[in-house]
């Protein structure tokens, strides 16, 4: 399984306004993707486990979550790690693995 953790620091007012438009459009998005084995969300933090890499790709490279990639640049700052593993991550397991190098 390919398990990505994401986290969107916002900078603004405004940037919180856009982030809540954009994460709409890509939950539509999500609800048609191929491939999406769970997805968690805490606040601008995400976790995502997919079936297999060209799955995960499909969905971040397209539509409304590529859009939503572009416009975070105006948002704040944005990290993210895309990694294998066997079984869901926990939440601390997640956020570890972003924060490292």
């Amino acid at each position: 399984m390919i398990v990505t953790a994401t986290h969107l620091k916002i900078n603004s007012f405004s940037g919180y306004f856009r982030f809540i438009l954009h994460a709409m459009k890509v939950k539509r998005q999500l609800d048609k993707s191929d491939g999406l084995l769970f997805l968690t969300l805490k606040g601008t933090r995400t976790l995502s486990g997919w079936k297999d890499i060209s799955s995960m790709k499909a969905f971040r490279n397209n539509d409304a979550h590529l859009q939503a990639m572009i416009a975070a640049k105006k948002m704040g700052i944005a990290t993210s790690k895309t990694w294998e593993c066997d079984e869901k991550p926990s939440w601390d397991d997640a956020m570890a693995k972003l924060s490292s190098d």
